[in-house]
């Protein structure tokens, strides 16, 4: 795969990340307490959501990316531009490999559990790694279905919505074979899992954890929030569901003991 050095500006990535990072929490409706919390970031990219909440006060934040040029990239990065900061560490170790003896009192997803293949695997480790009444907050979209759902990888000349869907798996994973150099087979290999808005609710109610909250499609101003509730509409048709529903905003709580 080629490096994001390669393709886009990974210095205003990480800037632009700071942004998105409030955007996180108005769609979840709410941000957390972070001052003195040991918190855990699912897909960290470049390190930005991580970087924040360290910023907020964090006692310990650490990020989790399978891909290592990202967790260098965030490491440095942090370092030079945030040099005060001694409570933030970015490292390439699966989730499912984490010391679960220090627990986490929560755990924070953003854009990544559409691109997870085991979903059932992470949310187990989520029971595993989280503190007695912690909580996990998971945001992502697009979801596979929904209009761009292919985040731009079919790189048509004209974006189109839902054209990825109607070019066919095939051209999708084509398209990204020649952008990055690959030789993928399938979408997951592509880093899409594909899944529809029902089996990430299915996942969810059976993870163990207490589904607080599933919020869908929030948006922020006016006319993005009118399309949205438009879509959220639409999706309740019958067979709608999985092509109007772009995002979920989920929060999941570990019970005080343990069954």
């Amino acid at each position: 795969m080629l490096q994001d050095t390669e393709q886009f500006d990974v210095d205003a990535g990480f800037e632009n990340g700071l942004i998105e990072a409030r955007q996180l929490w108005s769609r979840m409706g709410t941000m957390p307490l972070f001052e003195n919390k040991r918190v855990l970031e699912i897909g960290s990219g470049l390190g930005s959501l991580s970087t924040s909440i360290a910023l907020a006060g964090a006692k310990t934040v650490v990020g989790v990316d399978i891909w290592e040029p990202r967790v260098a990239f965030a490491n440095k990065k942090v370092r030079e531009r945030f040099p005060e900061l001694g409570n933030v560490s970015f490292v390439s170790t699966p989730v499912e490999q984490l010391d679960p003896s220090d627990p986490f009192d929560l755990i924070v997803s953003q854009n990544t559990f559409e691109h997870i293949a085991d979903i059932d695997a992470v949310l187990a480790s989520f029971r595993r790694l989280l503190a007695p009444g912690g909580r996990a907050y998971i945001g992502f979209s697009p979801l596979y279905h929904s209009p761009y759902g292919d985040h731009g990888e079919l790189r048509a000349p004209v974006r189109l919505p839902w054209l990825h869907l109607l070019a066919g798996q095939k051209r999708v994973i084509a398209s990204y074979n020649r952008a990055n150099k690959e030789a993928a087979t399938t979408l997951a290999q592509c880093g899409y899992n594909g899944h529809k808005p029902a089996t990430f609710r299915q996942a969810f109610r059976r993870s163990g954890l207490a589904v607080e909250q599933i919020r869908v499609n929030p948006g922020e101003g006016r006319l993005k929030r009118a399309a949205m509730a438009c879509f959220e509409a639409i999706a309740r048709l019958p067979g709608l569901e999985p092509y109007f529903t772009v995002g979920l905003y989920v929060v999941l709580r570990q019970p005080q003991t343990r069954a």
